[in-house]
């Protein structure tokens, strides 16, 4: 049987989404744990990779087992057998033809940023934490400049494999906030490598005025992998994977 989860997790203490031997990765827990339940007919497969440290509230696995339960019976299950950083949202049977990376219309990740104010603990995993306050406004004016259409994003990419495309739609981005919290809302039909966190890194710049809106503006014409500022992992998040219909009520 095949199904698709909604997963969330606290990306800290994961060497990111894709299983590598001998480290801690999302997909290895994933899998060590439906082993505990079922076999795997084959391995699982992610909507979106998450580097070390990122996390995620809406990722979508899909597994295949050789097992068929009811969709709330394998979410117990496997939350049963998962650690507590990582949980089972929802679950629901899919045919073989889905495909939750390809099928994919737009993921949208949300950056968090705390300035202004002093550090917060209880904030510090999931938040980059300044105690000087950003140019909001300036921030909002130099996003408008980023372009819609389908075009090369490599200038803020890191590497990325030999003839691997790198054109991609942006369809949104947004920035929500006031002098203490911020939010960063990026969306589009897929990321390159640390695409978003080198976008956010240089928002961040326009509001340290270290840049000007027009420099923003025109790093999106530089050469592959020529903006360098990358903003901390702890702060993004895969808040959402969208589909032609709704996957999980």
């Amino acid at each position: 049987m095949e199904y698709a989860l909604l997963l969330e997790y606290d990306g800290t203490n994961f060497a990111g989404s894709q299983y590598q031997p001998n480290v801690r990765t999302v997909q290895g827990t994933l899998e060590d744990s439906i082993i505990k339940f079922a076999s795997l007919n084959k391995r699982t497969k992610f909507a979106s990779r998450t580097d070390s440290g990122v996390h995620a509230f809406g990722q979508v696995v899909k597994i295949d087992i050789n097992k068929e339960v009811n969709s709330f019976e394998l979410q117990s299950a496997l939350n049963h057998f998962l650690d507590k950083d990582i949980s089972i949202k929802s679950a629901c049977t899919v045919d073989s033809f889905f495909n939750p990376r390809s099928d994919a219309i737009s993921r949208l990740y949300t950056y968090s940023i705390q300035h202004g104010q002093a550090r917060s603990p209880q904030q510090s995993r999931f938040t980059w934490q300044m105690n000087y306050c950003l140019d909001v406004q300036s921030m909002k004016e130099a996003i408008e400049t980023l372009p819609y259409d389908s075009i090369d994003w490599s200038p803020f990419a890191g590497k990325v494999p030999e003839n691997y495309s790198t054109i991609r739609q942006l369809q949104s981005i947004k920035i929500i906030g006031n002098e203490k919290n911020i939010q960063v809302f990026v969306q589009a039909s897929g990321f390159l490598p640390h695409q978003v966190r080198r976008m956010v890194g240089a928002i961040k710049h326009v509001g340290t005025h270290k840049i000007s809106v027009n420099e923003f503006e025109n790093l999106i014409n530089g050469p592959s992998g020529s903006v360098h500022f990358t903003a901390p992992a702890k702060g993004l998040n895969l808040t959402k994977i969208q589909y032609d219909m709704p996957l999980f009520q």
